[in-house]
């Protein structure tokens, strides 16, 4: 028996797949205690991993272990040379997400543009003079910066595409000569396009390197009015500084839906302004993404098993 362990909650038709293959154990860990989670680890072959944080002596415990499925795409919960110390191959979702997350990136870009989150608010509780004074602009014929220019980040630039945007890409890891979709440019240093930018979308993974990449010295050189966009992860903004630079208005607008601590205290600075729009981690939950993800992790799982798992699947393998 291959002894599989979910640590969080996969959606049963992830599970239903898997239960299909008797020579499969499925050990529910969701509600188990960390001490517990370690005792189990012990026994795991395979483990699904949704967003648990789990600690690295438990990994060391699991000798056992031979693969992670990753239910999402973000690796910021694996250590990878912990994984390669023990001989572990990491898959994702790759193809389950990216549309739900680069459609809510365009929800909060579009979001930004015409102050949605402020106007609600004032129309609830008797502003409706508000629309007169608030300063909402059209997003065709924008300027756009990407950081990053993955799955995500290439179909959140078609959809600006369909408004007129000017897009610009700044992406380190792209291939020398590389083609970009959307009349898209390609940029090399920030410092140089950051004023002159309408709008900055974040789609870069959460690294040593991109750790607070947004920090101050980037956020000092925004256009006055800019919106800043995160669909990646909260550590890549510098949230201490980001609030400096809200209050000089650049960016104008933090639109995320993510932070760097989640889930967040109720008196995260960011939640008393009107400046910021947040949701709560779930681009890529709509019922088609979570759907595909369920499905997705259980899959990678019979491919690995059956020696079939496919390289765009795979996030890590040990040399």
């Amino acid at each position: 028996m291959t002894r599989i362990l979910a640590v969080d909650p996969i959606p049963e038709p992830g599970l239903a797949l898997l239960r299909k293959r008797p020579e499969f154990e499925i050990v529910d860990a969701r509600d188990v205690n960390d001490d517990a989670l370690g005792n189990h680890m012990e026994e795991a072959e395979i483990i699904l991993l949704r967003g648990r944080n789990i600690r690295p002596e438990h990994f060391d415990r699991a000798r056992k272990l031979r693969f992670i499925s990753r239910h999402g795409v973000g690796l910021d919960k694996v250590d990878m040379a912990q994984m390669q110390r023990l001989g572990v191959t990491v898959a994702v979702t790759a193809d389950a997400n990216y549309l739900s997350v680069a459609e809510h990136a365009m929800m909060l870009t579009l979001a930004g543009c015409r102050r949605v989150i402020s106007a609600d608010h004032a129309t609830r509780n008797g502003g409706w003079r508000s629309r007169i004074d608030t300063p909402t602009h059209e997003l065709s014929g924008s300027t756009v910066l990407l950081l990053g220019f993955g799955r995500i980040g290439q179909t959140y630039a078609g959809l600006l595409s369909a408004f007129g945007c000017r897009i610009s890409v700044y992406d380190p890891y792209l291939p020398e000569g590389a083609t970009l979709p959307c009349g898209a440019t390609r940029v090399q240093a920030l410092s140089d396009v950051l004023p002159e930018q309408d709008i900055v979308s974040l789609h870069m993974p959460l690294t040593d390197q991109t750790r607070n990449f947004i920090g101050a010295d980037l956020l000092s050189r925004f256009r006055e009015g800019a919106i800043l966009v995160n669909t990646a992860r909260g550590g890549v903004v510098d949230e201490a500084a980001l609030v400096g630079a809200l209050d000089q208005g650049r960016p104008a607008i933090y639109a995320t839906d993510v932070l760097a601590k989640e889930p967040p205290q109720p008196d995260d600075p960011l939640f008393s302004r009107s400046d910021v729009i947040v949701t709560p981690h779930s681009a890529a939950l709509t019922q088609q993404g979570k759907l595909r993800m369920a499905l997705g992790v259980a899959q990678n799982v019979l491919d690995f098993v059956d020696g079939k798992l496919a390289p765009h699947m795979i996030a890590f393998t040990p040399e």
